[in-house]
Formats: C-alpha cells, sequence, structure tokens
C-alpha cells in the first residue's frame, strides 16, 4: 500500500509506503502458521484438527477486515470469487437440510468455511508481490519438512504412523496420492522462488573486497531453494503415485510454455537439476529403507543432494553468462523420436508378454478401473438426487447402498464427483464457476502485466500450481485434505490480491481530516459470522474431546460416567450420530444393561445416519433385547438393503431371526415363531441371490474380502431354524457345510462355542432322522469345545418342532 505525504513547507510531495495495520501483522502470522503447520497433523483430514484450525482462520479472517474497516475500507465483496468461494459453505449449509448424516455434513460446513476464511484473509493481505512471495516461502518451507518428514519415518528415526507402507512413503499425509499432489504444487512454487534468485550475487565483496571473482556468481539462496526442491523431487517419486506422475506430465510443460522465453532454459535444467537425481535418489532410498539398510538409504539421498547442488554450481561456474547459443529443435525429429519410442515399446510387451503384466501391476491398472466404478455409483447417486445432493459426507454414508461389488472407500476418489454426491448439480455448478473465475482472473492478469516480466512469471507459476492440485484432484480425494486444500485456496487468495485495485491513502494532519462517519453495521456482521464459526469450531473439538473421554470411561467399566460425559458431548454437537450409537453401546453394556434407553438413543442415531447398515444393525439389537422383535427383524433387513455386500449384517440377521422364533417358542407361541425360522431359513438363498448378480469382472475386482457365501454363522441360525421348521434333511446339509468349514480352517478359541452350537443342532436332527450313531458322534465332539452342550440339548430338545 502506497500513501502521498504532503508536508505544507516548500517541499515536493513524496510517495511512501504505508505502514500495514497490527491487525494485518496479526492476521499473516495466523495464516502463515496455518499453511505452516497442518500438513503435520495429518494432512487436517480428520474433524478434530479442521475444528481448531477453523478457529484460527477465522480470527485471522476478523482480523483482516477490522484492519480494513478501520482504514474506511468497508467493502467485502470487490471480486466474483468472493462470491462464488462464500458459496462454497453456503451450499454445504442448504444440503445439510436434506442430509442422509447430519453429523458428517457439519463436518462438511467447517470445511467449507475454512476454505473461505483463508482465501479472503489472503485476498486482503496479500497486497504485493513482496507479501506474496513471504507466503509462498512459507509453502514451500512447510513442504521441504514434510519431506524431511517422510524421509525420517521411513528410516524410523521419527514415527509417524502409516508414513511409510509398502516401498511408498506417505509422511504426515498418510496419503501417497495426497502426499504427491502436495508435494508438486509446493515443487512448482519452489521452482519460482529458485528462479526468482537466480542471478543475484552472493554479496560476498561487501564482506570480503579480496574474494575470489567466481565466488560472486554463487547465490546462497539459489542454493537454499534448489536443496529444498531436490527434497521435494525426491518424496515426489518415493511416493510413487501414478496420478502424480501423470499430473506432472501435464503441467510441466505447461508450466514452460507460459515462462518468460529467457526463463524456459534455466526452468528445464533445474527441473532436470532436481527431478533427475531425485528420481534416482528415491529409487535407491526406497530400496534400502524397506530392507532396513537406513545408513545406506540415507548416503543414497546425499549422494543425489550432491549431485543437484554440482550441477547448479557447474551451471553458475561454466555455463552462465556465457553460453548464448540458440538451440532450435526440428518439430519433426520430436515427433519421430516420439514414435520410436512407441514403436520400441510394442515391440518390447510383443516379444515379452510378461512385461505388459508387469506393466499393468505398475502402474496399478486395477486399482484405475476400480474408480471407473466409483464414479459410476457416483453419478448414480447424482441421478437420485440431482438438486442439492446427499449432503456433506453423503457418499461415505451411502455409498454402499449402490454399489455392485464389495470395495470400501469413504472417499470417491475423485473430487468432483464426491462434491456433485455432497452437493448435486448446484455445488457442481458452483465449483466449476470457481475454477473459471480464478482462470479468467489470471488470464487478465497475465496479459495486463505487459512487459513486466517477474509479474507474468508469478502469475503463471500460481496458475500452473493451482492446476496441478485441480488435475489431480479429479482422479483422487486429495482436496479431502484440507492442508492441500489451504494452499489452493491460499492460492486463489493471492490471485484475487493481485487483482483487486490497490488505492493510495493520504497520511495528512488530524486537523486537516474531514471524515465522513463509517457505518459499523458490517463490522457487526462480520463478527456475528466470526462468533459463529469459533464457537462452532470451539464446541465440536470440545464435544470430540469429550466423546474420547466417555471413551476412556467405558473401557474402564464406568458405564454411568461414560453415558453423562456423552451426554455433554451431545449438548456440544447434537449432530453426530456417532455419540447416539456411543449411548446404545454404553445402555447395553453389563454395567447398565438398559434396552429401553438403548432403543431410544438407537432410533436418535437412526434420524442423523440414515443410510448407515451399523446404526441400523445397532438398532435391530436394541430392539431384539428390548423384546421388540418385529421391529428387530425390520431393522436387521434394512441393514443388509443398505450394504448388500458385506456379510455381517446377513448373520446379524439370521441370528435375531432365529433368536426371536427360538423365543417365542420358549414362551409357547408356535404361532409367532414360524415365521421367525422362515426368515432365518432363507438368509443363505439371499446371499447367493445377489452374488448371482455380480459379473466376472466384478468379482476380479473383489480383493478386499472372500467372495460372499453363506457363512458358518448364517448356516447355523439357518440350520437351527429348518429343524424347527421340521424340514431335517434341508438343516443337516446346512449344518454340515458350517462343521467343515470350521474345520477346515481348525477352530479357534472364539469359534468354539459356534462349533459346539453347531454340533448340537446335528445331534438334534439325526435323533429327529433317528441316528442314534450320528447323534452320540456330534455330542461327543461338541463336549469337545463346550462340555455344557449336553444341558443345550437336553433344553433344545424338549421345544416343539413347528407345523
Amino acid at each position: 500500500m502506497v500513501a502521498r505525504v504532503q508536508v505544507k513547507a516548500r517541499t515536493v510531495p513524496v510517495m511512501q509506503a504505508a505502514p500495514l495495520p497490527v491487525s494485518h501483522a496479526a492476521a499473516f502470522w495466523g495464516i502463515a502458521g496455518l499453511l505452516f503447520f497442518t500438513p503435520f497433523f495429518r494432512g487436517l483430514f480428520f474433524p478434530p484438527e479442521q475444528e481448531r484450525a477453523l478457529i484460527v482462520g477465522a480470527l485471522a479472517f476478523l482480523l483482516v477486515y477490522l484492519g480494513r474497516w478501520l482504514r474506511r475500507k468497508t467493502r467485502f465483496f470487490e471480486h466474483p470469487l468472493d462470491y462464488l468461494i462464500l458459496g462454497l459453505p453456503a451450499i454445504y449449509v442448504l444440503s445439510s437440510f436434506v442430509a442422509v448424516n447430519k453429523g458428517l455434513a457439519v463436518n462438511e460446513i467447517v470445511k467449507a468455511s475454512l476454505y473461505f476464511a483463508v482465501f479472503w484473509a489472503v485476498s486482503r493481505l496479500t497486497t504485493n508481490e513482496e507479501i506474496i512471495r513471504r507466503l509462498l516461502c512459507v509453502i514451500w518451507a512447510s513442504g521441504v519438512l514434510v519431506a524431511l518428514a517422510g524421509l525420517a519415518t521411513a528410516t524410523e528415526i521419527i514415527f509417524i504412523r502409516d508414513g511409510f507402507l509398502g516401498g511408498r512413503i506417505y509422511s504426515s499425509f498418510q496419503y501417497p496420492n495426497a502426499l504427491a499432489n502436495y508435494l508438486l504444487c509446493v515443487l512448482i512454487l519452489g521452482v519460482y522462488l529458485w528462479v526468482n534468485v537466480l542471478g543475484r550475487g552472493a554479496g560476498i565483496k561487501e564482506v570480503w573486497p579480496s574474494a575470489p571473482a567466481f565466488l560472486e556468481r554463487l547465490s546462497p539462496l539459489s542454493y537454499l531453494f534448489g536443496t529444498g526442491n531436490f527434497l521435494l523431487a525426491c518424496v515426489f517419486w518415493g511416493a510413487k503415485s501414478n496420478g502424480g506422475i501423470l499430473t506432472l506430465l501435464v503441467v510441466g510443460p505447461l508450466l514452460l510454455l507460459g515462462v518468460p522465453r529467457e526463463k524456459r532454459l534455466p526452468l528445464f535444467l533445474h527441473g532436470l537439476q532436481v527431478g533427475l537425481p531425485g528420481l534416482l535418489a528415491a529409487l535407491g532410498f526406497v530400496s534400502q529403507a524397506t530392507a532396513k539398510n537406513y545408513d545406506l538409504a540415507w548416503l543414497i539421498v546425499f549422494l543425489g543432494l550432491a549431485a543437484a547442488v554440482g550441477l547448479q554450481a557447474a551451471y553458475d561456474l561454466a555455463v552462465k553468462g556465457r553460453w548464448h547459443r540458440k538451440i532450435k529443435v526440428p518439430p519433426w525429429m520430436l515427433c519421430s523420436s516420439g514414435a520410436v519410442l512407441a514403436a520400441g515399446t510394442a515391440v518390447a510387451f510383443a516379444l515379452r508378454p510378461e512385461l505388459w503384466q508387469k506393466f499393468l501391476v505398475l502402474i496399478h491398472y486395477r486399482n484405475a478401473v476400480e474408480r471407473f466404478h466409483f464414479y459410476g455409483d457416483a453419478i448414480e447417486m447424482i441421478l437420485a438426487r440431482p438438486l442439492l445432493g446427499w449432503g456433506g459426507g453423503g457418499w461415505q454414508e451411502a455409498y454402499r447402498a449402490f454399489q455392485d461389488y464389495l470395495y470400501n472407500s469413504t472417499q470417491v476418489h475423485g473430487y468432483y464427483f464426491q462434491v456433485g454426491v455432497e452437493t448435486g448439480l448446484v455445488g457442481l455448478a458452483l465449483i466449476a464457476g470457481i475454477w473459471a473465475a480464478f482462470l479468467l482472473t489470471a488470464h487478465r492478469l497475465y496479459h495486463g502485466a505487459g512487459r513486466d516480466d517477474g509479474r507474468r512469471l508469478l502469475v503463471w507459476v500460481m496458475t500452473v500450481a493451482a492446476l496441478s492440485v485441480g488435475i489431480h484432484s479429479a482422479v483422487d480425494f486429495n482436496l479431502s485434505l484440507s492442508a492441500l486444500a489451504l494452499v489452493l485456496f491460499a492460492i486463489f487468495g493471492m490471485v484475487v490480491g493481485l487483482a483487486l485495485p490497490q488505492e493510495d491513502e493520504k497520511i495528512e494532519k488530524k486537523r486537516r481530516k474531514v471524515k465522513q462517519p463509517v457505518s459499523v453495521a458490517p463490522l457487526i456482521l462480520v463478527g456475528i459470522a466470526v462468533l459463529i464459526m469459533v464457537s462452532g469450531g470451539f464446541f465440536l473439538a470440545a464435544a470430540d474431546s469429550y466423546a474420547r473421554s466417555a471413551e476412556a470411561a467405558l473401557r474402564r467399566g464406568d458405564g454411568t460416567s461414560a453415558a453423562e460425559t456423552v451426554e455433554r458431548a451431545q449438548a456440544l454437537n447434537p449432530f453426530n450420530a456417532e455419540y447416539d450409537a456411543m449411548l446404545v453401546r454404553i445402555y447395553l453394556s453389563p454395567q447398565m444393561g438398559d434396552p429401553g434407553r438403548s432403543v431410544k438413543a438407537a432410533e436418535a442415531a437412526v434420524a442423523k445416519s440414515g443410510y448407515s447398515a451399523v446404526r441400523r444393525a445397532e438398532l435391530a439389537s436394541s430392539y431384539h433385547l428390548a423384546g421388540r422383535y418385529t421391529d428387530a427383524i425390520r431393522a436387521a433387513n434394512e441393514a443388509v438393503s443398505l450394504a448388500p455386500f458385506q456379510v455381517q449384517w446377513y448373520e446379524h440377521l439370521a441370528k435375531l431371526a432365529f433368536s426371536a422364533g427360538y423365543l417365542e417358542l420358549n414362551a409357547e407361541r408356535e404361532d409367532k415363531a414360524g415365521p421367525y425360522f422362515e426368515q432365518a431359513s432363507k438368509v443363505p438363498d439371499r446371499i447367493k441371490a445377489r452374488m448371482a448378480k455380480v459379473t466376472p469382472q466384478e468379482r476380479r475386482l473383489w480383493v478386499v474380502a472372500p467372495l460372499m457365501e453363506p457363512t458358518p454363522p448364517v448356516e447355523i441360525s439357518a440350520g437351527g431354524a429348518l429343524y424347527f421348521l421340521g424340514r431335517f434333511s434341508e438343516a443337516r446339509a446346512a449344518l454340515e457345510a458350517a462343521r467343515a468349514k470350521l474345520e477346515k480352517e481348525g477352530i479357534s478359541t472364539r469359534e468354539k462355542e459356534m462349533y459346539a452350537e453347531c454340533c448340537m443342532w446335528l445331534a438334534l436332527v439325526s435323533e429327529k432322522q433317528g441316528d442314534a450313531v450320528s447323534k452320540q458322534k456330534y455330542l461327543e465332539k461338541g463336549k469337545g469345545a463346550v462340555p455344557a452342550i449336553e444341558e443345550w440339548f437336553a433344553h433344545t430338545a424338549k421345544l416343539p418342532v413347528v407345523k
């Protein structure tokens, strides 16, 4: 910001920089702290960390607006992106009214509000290019430390849970694809920072006048950025992200295309300088770290760093400023080289077919194919609710009801599909508008810079860095990690900050100033919004803390204290169904044993999380213990329909249906017992019918669990039900199948009771069929697992068979 200073004496008007208010300085460091530290909090993926970040972001946002209001700048909306990015939390608030999981919807509102607060604050703080470079340095420094953390956790210098798995570096993000995307974005910014200091003298002559001339050619800052960029490149390759590499292949040439001509060769050479040693070092490091040869692993990294630094020194001392020849490569040469490479690859695959299979494994072909199934299910969900979608977290809540085979993915692995599922076509249109407005603003800044190559380079680098995130996020859930999303929205803010008109302020004597009164209404509205964000973040974070305390109390066996603590959490966050589910477990625990209150808590959980099979199963169990058997079977059937490829819900249904029939039979209500036994007996056929619809390709993609089939718990419940229905041959077949499966795998300690029950039913069936030898054999087998089987047999044999 520039101010015009007027002196009454006979002096010339002078232009001087107007100092930023203290509120802006505090806000700057608050935003800088968020951008620097959030990658180390699990990539800011989980709600507790996001809620705390919202408090910081909201306070920084308030400080920025307060500083502007004190300077009589009360306008809140000054750019189209102000409206569009504010629309993001607004659309999530609207979709929350139809959300299928209220708690997850609130979490997404928190994230969207955080993004807007950071965007708006950054856009008003970055009033010039120097401030932007400061923020870019903060982001770059954080990225370098994230890279170092990845190397350190791979060699067990520090511990990060899931920081290094399967020969891939996850670092603090705990997800390699998001890590690769983050490091690529930061690396692009780092390349700009390197170019920006390139050519600056070392300043050695100022402190050592007689120093050799060549030392002045070595810029310390360029070596600092070069070292950091090597580390970023090394861990980028070490993450082994196919999406990250494909994104690099797109944005790398794009970056070179738009930079000023005189910068292209240094940028290209710098890419080779850090990229190739980084690749070679990453391959060797990961191999040695996996083998736990940690000293050798670090030696490889240091050798790669030495190569990268040595290449820059060679350029500085032998090439820079001396080689001015322009190398022209004919277009036909590039095309021919590409054709030769493609032909050579095809020939190699034809001669060595096994190379093709290795190539498919290398590029994670199965994962790529599977994602198309994710996207197909997401489109089906969008079409089911096209206007406002399923609310925040809608995919996580409801995707199992739409899948055609079993896969586990609480994220769509495509940000735009996920937004479409959560907020419908309205949300998709909003995201499209954000990107369109950003790119149009960047386009105008780039071409409006004229011959200011420094400004054009800055705008282009930020645009490409943002596109690297946007492109990769189309095929992954990177933006679900808020640490990466904050970098993206900060870049949006920086571009808007450059686009907003900068007004000069006149510094005059107070007695000569004539001020119109400033309306406090905008400040009050902003204050209310910030109060909602801060208090909301505080309440949600406090509720999470209470919930953890309740879990600890429940583990200690203190049910009363656990229930009281959960109720405190509910008072602070009444939307989270997990708290009601905790109460269900507490009321059903041996310490409490209160089925009535459990039913109320389970019904409340289902009301907030309507598409969760887990919540329906908990409700079914509560109904069953309360003696409401019909309601229990209905809820258990709903759990099956909401997750038709998870066999545990079939087991739960079969168990509850059989148990309801058994209890009714004990109560001498045979007419009511029969329908329950019928339901239990049909569960194996329901499993087979569902699996008959799974295609061969879907069966090949089904890798997260064995292919679904009737399990011993299902077959034992069905066999017992068939026994009471008088269908002894069918009962024997089901029970023999269960026994064979249990004996094949070996009977574990927790399976002994199940095995004894299976033997008991086989003994009962044998008795009905007049096979005394088999009856005694099964009783002996069951007795070896659980001695009490004879009492079970004696009691059950007295019960009548339903006609």
